[in-house]
């Protein structure tokens, strides 16, 4: 099912170009994961956000996002931009 639901969503509703930006929120998940990935095929610069410091490391790691970051150790968003 998250297969089903990344294609649809990814390539139906929102069809980044190379060179863009994509933000994906939980994307430890099962579904952010592959987001992340068909993203990085593209050629977008892919930056996640997840709970905990080995998830993050995860998506950096193993998953290939260029930036991710952990949202409960954050204070300031913002300045994250």
């Amino acid at each position: 099912m998250p297969g089903m639901t990344t294609y649809a969503g990814f390539h139906k509703v929102r069809s980044p170009q190379k060179g863009e930006y994509v933000f994906v929120s939980a994307a430890s998940s099962a579904v952010g994961q592959l987001v992340g990935q068909y993203a990085k095929l593209l050629g977008c610069y892919v930056v996640g956000s997840a709970g905990s410091k080995e998830k993050v490391d995860l998506l950096k790691n193993k998953f290939g996002f260029d930036d991710a970051f952990n949202y409960k150790e954050e204070h300031d968003l913002d300045m994250l931009l």
